[in-house]
């Protein structure tokens, strides 16, 4: 059997006679007749029942249709994305997101180019202390939106655009800090309690190492979910973007940490990334466009 067979099929079942179907088809309907014979033939079974005035499908006929519909649909499917695909759209796109970065700020753009290129896979994934830019550089990601310095820049052949800004703070649990001997004002006071720390050794950055201290007692977590449920269980302080604590920070459950010669947070830009000598698709061009243009 075949596409064209099951496309008579159809055309026999959606119409009042074989001579309906035949002008449907702009065929003739001893040519009908004759491909209905032929997939009864190939089935090994009666598809059509003849004795009503109309045709209508046998039990196993109807059986045989309601799969044969899927057939039709999923070639229909396959001829538009093979349309789609010649036009030069990317049949997947990889986007690697720094979880430092609020994601719900750049997603409106990303669902508005999901619906105007709704055959592209898109593939989001949000990594922890530049894996993002990890990704970019093994090309396992298409463009990464990520906390970016300068530096970077040697890292790959990145070109880049500022689209936003990051902030972290360090922060901890009232219980934690209510450990100390006395309230909380200078920084050295931290070395006694245990410091929460970023298990990524993306790019050779130590994220830690932007601090003017080091705890000796340190608990690694992978991400930042884990960062913040170790916060809130009060396993340590430790550095988290502002805007994934910022309710527990209003509420108290957390508190800022203010000490001397400590940074109030450490802020800059977040850049949207890609390689400079990777010809884009109309999809990532487009996100790239809305993004770099605000538009």
């Amino acid at each position: 059997m075949n596409l064209q067979q099951l496309h008579i099929l159809d055309a026999i079942v959606h119409s009042d006679s074989l001579q309906q179907a035949a002008q449907k088809l702009h065929k003739t309907q001893p040519a009908l007749s004759m491909a209905l014979k032929k997939l009864q033939q190939d089935c090994g079974f009666a598809l059509l029942d003849r004795s009503q005035y109309r045709l209508q499908l046998t039990p196993a006929g109807q059986r045989f249709y309601l799969q044969a519909q899927q057939v039709l649909q999923q070639s229909h499917q396959l001829k538009s994305l093979a349309r789609y695909l010649s036009t030069g759209a990317e049949p997947s796109l990889r986007l690697a997101f720094d979880e430092a970065v609020n994601l719900s700020e750049y997603l409106p753009v990303i669902a508005a180019a999901q619906q105007a290129y709704p055959q592209t896979e898109l593939q989001l994934s949000c990594d922890y202390r530049l894996k993002a830019l990890e990704k970019l550089q093994a090309q396992q990601a298409d463009l990464a939106i990520s906390p970016w310095n300068d530096v970077f820049i040697g890292l790959g052949d990145f070109e880049s655009v500022a689209v936003g800004r990051f902030e972290l703070v360090c922060v901890a649990s009232p219980e934690l800090l209510s450990r100390l001997d006395a309230p909380l004002t200078q920084h050295t006071q931290l070395a006694s309690l245990p410091q929460l720390v970023a298990d990524s050794d993306a790019l050779s950055f130590d994220a830690g190492a932007l601090l003017p201290l080091q705890s000796p007692h340190r608990v690694k977590v992978n991400n930042s979910l884990c960062m913040k449920q170790a916060l809130l269980a009060h396993l340590g302080w430790g550095m988290v973007a502002r805007y994934q604590v910022r309710a527990e920070l209003e509420s108290g459950r957390l508190m800022q940490l203010h000490p001397t010669e400590f940074p109030r947070f450490i802020g800059g830009e977040v850049h949207l990334v890609r390689h400079r000598h990777v010809l884009p698709g109309p999809v990532a061009d487009s996100i790239w466009q809305q993004l770099a243009t605000g538009t």
